[in-house]
């Protein structure tokens, strides 16, 4: 959380001399969510999410820029016991602070920290063919934080991204065992640029 506020701090403070050339814009793409579970053998695969929100690009030097971002982001996993399919599924809004260097005139990496608080959680459970849903919002944490590397480029307005974010948060609200869930999420994204 400190480094996240550290990072803004630094942002909003060598942002003015370039405040002319800050950009704005939107995103909207799809996750592909899993959770790793330390402590316990539990199998799960890749769900699919979607993730939408904005985000600005505030120049630094000439070589690097600050991308702040606010993003709706669905993360979570399928699980399947005894033929028993679940999904896990937790909807965030997340606020990661990258570092964006160019490589090619249109072509950039960018990594950074990212902080994440839970919106709603619930598990959704299908047998017997019909489904029920649980709200698992008290057994989730109420904040997630991770980092996140990045690749994207752009073309005219239009920006492209594919990201990965490394949750090293223990997100498991029940602290009486020694199971551990963190998030891993892949990501792709297409972003306009105002």
């Amino acid at each position: 959380m400190r480094l996240l506020l550290a990072s803004l701090v630094l942002t909003l403070a060598c942002a003015s001399p370039a405040a002319a050339q800050i950009t704005y814009g939107v995103k909207a793409g799809v996750n592909f969510a899993n959770v790793s579970f330390d402590g316990d053998d539990v199998p799960s695969s890749s769900r699919v999410g979607v993730l939408a929100g904005a985000f600005a690009t505030v120049p630094l030097t000439g070589w690097l820029s600050v991308q702040p971002e606010a993003i709706y982001t669905v993360k979570g996993a399928s699980i399947d016991i005894f033929d028993i399919e679940s999904d896990y599924i937790v909807d965030y809004v997340e606020v990661p602070v990258l570092a964006r260097v160019p490589v090619r005139s249109n072509v950039y990496v960018a990594a950074g920290p990212s902080i994440a608080f839970r919106i709603r959680a619930r598990s959704r459970t299908s047998f017997d063919g019909s489904t029920e849903e649980v709200d698992i919002a008290d057994d989730v944490e109420s904040l997630d934080v991770g980092i996140v590397g990045a690749a994207g480029f752009q073309m005219g307005r239009w920006a492209f991204d594919g990201r990965y974010t490394h949750g090293l948060s223990d997100t498991d609200a029940d602290t009486s065992d020694n199971v551990k869930i963190r998030n891993r999420v892949f990501s792709v994204s297409a972003g306009f640029r105002f």
